[in-house]
């Protein structure tokens, strides 16, 4: 969903979820932070951070095995002007 670089100059992946995340959101990053790899570099650090409310208990293990981070964030509610 976002595509950066960290303080450190890193590349950085960001997947956005609102709602809980599965390992299906999981591997959606992990091919991001792949092609990212591919077309930056073999030797390329890529950061892959997954942000939603919660993760489930197997998203946090692939999280953890592909060495991919997490951030729970809640979504702002929709504010009327």
């Amino acid at each position: 969903d976002i595509y950066g670089e960290d303080g450190a100059g890193r590349a950085v992946a960001v997947e956005l979820k609102r709602r809980r995340a599965g390992p299906d959101a999981v591997g959606q990053l992990a091919r991001y932070v792949e092609a990212l790899q591919r077309d930056l570099h073999a030797n390329a650090a890529v950061r892959g951070i997954l942000v939603a409310p919660s993760a489930t208990d197997r998203a946090r293990e692939l999280l953890a095995e592909k060495g991919l981070e997490f951030v729970s964030l809640e979504p702002r509610a929709h504010l009327d002007d």
